[in-house]
């Protein structure tokens, strides 16, 4: 597996440019070229290049597993033994002078310092936006009303900027499992959808066709044009879930009882 080419593609695919993927993953546009790239020497370290790579690899909706398995079997560095020919003498506990004991406080003051660091390297970590946007948008999805019942009084906005009432919105199906319903209005968009985890369809949808998928845990979308697809989940009305030319990923899950 050729991991720069494969992410790559992937993007050039969903019709986004490194700007665009920095802004939504929040890892730097000269990292994002080195990934792609394959120039890993380029990045912060091995710890940061491997989260990095994870990241922009959920966010295509690649294999993040097999990307990882690549990049183990071909970039990361075995480690070299240093000085093995040499058997290491038995450090002998630094004594205080004239006291005859081991420094033990040393030995605290060292732990210390260990876990302030460790405390430091994580916030930091979190700075750079090594945090899975991929996840954050999940359980962002999960929350958003779109997946709701409209509340008494309340219009939805069409990209048009025209608005529904919600005497317009149908009644959510109350069965299990999850029914998406992907409806091309104008233009034309790009489209990718898992099912339950698995590929069901990838490519470009013209306008006045439809897709429905059907799924029982989970359906998993991408739109390369939001703003021309609209989108019934179980018999319910959402709308569009962006603007035109926007690229939106979202997830569906069945109605919680």
């Amino acid at each position: 597996m050729e991991i720069g080419r494969e992410l790559k593609e992937a993007r050039e695919a969903l019709g986004l440019s490194l700007e665009a993927v920095e802004q939504e993953t929040k890892i730097r546009r000269k990292y994002l070229q080195a990934l792609e790239k394959e120039q890993f020497d380029l990045l912060p370290g091995e710890v940061y290049a491997k989260a990095f790579l994870k990241n922009y690899a959920r966010f295509l909706n690649l294999d993040v597993g097999e990307v990882v398995d690549a990049y183990d079997r071909t970039f990361t560095r075995a480690e070299i033994p240093e000085r093995s020919a040499a058997p290491k003498r038995a450090e002998e506990p630094v004594k205080v002078r004239g006291l005859g004991k081991p420094r033990y406080w040393l030995y605290f003051a060292a732990f210390v310092v260990l876990i302030g660091l460790a405390i430091s390297l994580f916030y930091g970590a979190r700075g750079l936006g090594l945090l899975p946007p991929a996840d954050r948008t999940r359980e962002e999805v999960r929350r958003e009303p779109a997946q709701t019942p409209l509340q008494t009084g309340e219009q939805t906005q069409t990209p048009e900027g025209q608005t529904q009432a919600p005497g317009q919105q149908a009644e959510p199906d109350q069965t299990t499992g999850v029914n998406l319903v992907l409806n091309v209005k104008s233009d034309r968009s790009w489209m990718r959808v898992i099912v339950d985890g698995n590929p069901a369809f990838q490519g470009e949808v013209p306008a006045g066709q439809s897709k429905n998928f059907k799924a029982t845990d989970k359906i998993a979308v991408t739109l390369g044009n939001a703003g021309v697809v609209e989108v019934l989940l179980n018999e319910q009305n959402l709308g569009y879930l962006g603007g035109k030319d926007a690229v939106v990923y979202r997830e569906f899950i069945p109605p919680r009882g």
